[in-house]
């Protein structure tokens, strides 16, 4: 008897422990039943294919600007109508992540792209400075540098045979923000077989393939198949490299007896200012008391790693090919790149517009996800807590109310009538108060790649080529960028 009334105690105890759990999630499924949305067989069946994007969008046409999708046992609401974006993304306390960012923590940790709360605000805060334009202009000499082997890179390829230049393109990336982010020389372009390019590459396929499984975003099952061993590999190494790295630059800033941002502007480098990377303001934040711990600041520039890499990549891929598609568009952004030639820091209105159209069409991140801590009243819509809620840019983009013609590259959109624009009708760097907080490199690093590789090349098309746009972590093309180069001189 006295074991029956155990056990019995012991059922009730787990049964009140897990009953708010169990409360919150019937109340998920009532109101998932008053939004409309797919089975979660059709969502199986879709990412085997890996189709998402072009799932959204037709469920985008088919339900309207919102409906929702079950993501294991977690809810996602979608929306995509601009006054629905503002109300989400300006919402000062809707500031933690959805579950699948946790999916990136393994590598990231709580960085800025996964930490939320008063975690990420501290850092927010902390980080801010080190992304101002002046501090900015030092990564400019870098990039350049970079740009100039991906061009030679490229030479072999110029022979007006079509080729894949994603490859290419992602090693151009990996080496720019390794240089700025870490103030290393990794040499990707020249050395695609590295070890550590490698782990890059990895890590970012093992986290997309989780993000849209329905398997194993249950960590339980995933810790049963191989990519979570390719994940375990690619982490030794990337974590190694990173603290390695950190423990180089650490000593590298004793060594020239820079304590402060003020040494910092005193100290000459062959001949010339010191040039400071990103994890270097890190570490001289940290040495004047202020700033992260060793940790947090291995997080930060992983983060910043990873968020540099990818995006920059895709944005450069689409707008090569989009640029080799319309050859008006590309001579007249030519011109403004031959004209403005090392003055790509200043304003550059049409190769700006040309990357906010590519962005458009292919936004780097096609959606950010938030986590509804409280029951959330959107409209004639209350979303309970425990469900997510994601902006989806890929259609917010599409919206025909905005952008007549919505799958046509047009430029102009952003010269002519950006002041009428609906100011989240488009998001390609999110905003409000977790907007990218690296935005303006992006923007600097696109513009003096694209600048560079235009005066050297013509981009020409490859017949029946067109991209198969893929939502991963980063949107990507699923058959890579087929174009044609010609050289100019």
């Amino acid at each position: 008897m006295n074991a029956l009334a155990l056990v019995a105690f012991a059922l009730w105890a787990l049964f009140m422990r897990y009953l708010p759990s169990i409360i919150q999630f019937l109340r998920l499924k009532r109101f998932a039943a008053t939004i409309p949305g797919p089975s979660i067989g059709e969502l199986i069946a879709r990412s085997k294919k890996g189709q998402i994007l072009e799932w959204l969008h037709s469920l985008r046409k088919k339900h309207g600007p919102v409906f929702r999708i079950w993501l294991g046992r977690d809810l996602m609401v979608f929306f995509s109508d601009p006054e629905d974006v503002k109300q989400l993304l300006s919402n000062n306390t809707l500031l933690k992540k959805s579950r699948s960012y946790e999916l990136a923590e393994a590598w990231l940790g709580k960085g800025l792209l996964t930490s939320s709360d008063d975690a990420w605000h501290r850092r927010r805060k902390l980080l801010t400075p080190a992304f101002h334009f002046r501090i900015l202009s030092e990564f400019k000499e870098p990039i350049e540098e970079n740009c100039k082997i991906f061009i030679r890179k490229l030479r072999e390829k110029a022979n007006g045979e079509q080729f894949d230049i994603y490859p290419y393109i992602t090693l151009f990336a990996l080496d720019a923000i390794l240089e700025t982010a870490m103030g290393i020389k990794k040499n990707a372009q020249m050395q695609s077989e590295s070890e550590y390019v490698k782990a890059v590459q990895t890590i970012c396929r093992v986290m997309h393939k989780q993000s849209f499984s329905f398997w194993q975003r249950f960590e339980i099952i995933f810790r049963f198949t191989n990519s979570y061993k390719e994940r375990t590999e690619a982490l030794k190494i990337l974590h190694g490299e990173t603290k390695r790295v950190i423990k180089l630059r650490r000593q590298m800033l004793q060594d020239t007896n820079i304590q402060t941002m003020a040494d910092a502007e005193k100290s000459d480098d062959v001949g010339g200012k010191r040039r400071l990377a990103f994890l270097d303001m890190l570490l001289i934040s940290q040495q004047e008391g202020g700033g992260l711990t060793d940790q947090e600041i291995r997080e930060e520039v992983d983060t910043f790693l990873f968020e540099g890499h990818d995006t920059t990549s895709s944005a450069i891929a689409f707008c090569i090919y989009l640029l080799s598609q319309h050859r008006e568009i590309q001579q007249r952004a030519y011109e403004e790149a031959s004209a403005l030639r090392g003055h790509e820091k200043e304003s550059m209105r049409y190769m700006e517009a040309v990357i906010k159209e590519t962005l458009r069409l292919y936004p780097s991140v096609p959606f950010y996800s938030r986590k509804v801590q409280e029951d959330l009243q959107l409209g004639n819509i209350t979303v309970p807590k425990g469900a997510s809620v994601s902006t989806l840019a890929y259609m917010v983009h599409r919206d025909e109310k905005y952008y007549p013609e919505p799958e046509k590259f047009d430029p102009e959109r952003f010269l002519a009538a950006e002041k009428d624009l609906h100011p989240f009708a488009f998001v390609a760097f999110s905003a409000g108060p977790r907007n990218c907080i690296g935005q303006k490199f992006a923007m600097l690093e696109l513009k003096l790649s694209l600048s560079s590789l235009l005066r050297s090349y013509e981009f020409l098309p490859a017949e029946g080529f067109k991209p198969k746009a893929l939502a991963e972590l980063v949107m990507k093309s699923g058959n890579g960028v087929q174009i044609r180069l010609r050289p100019r001189i």
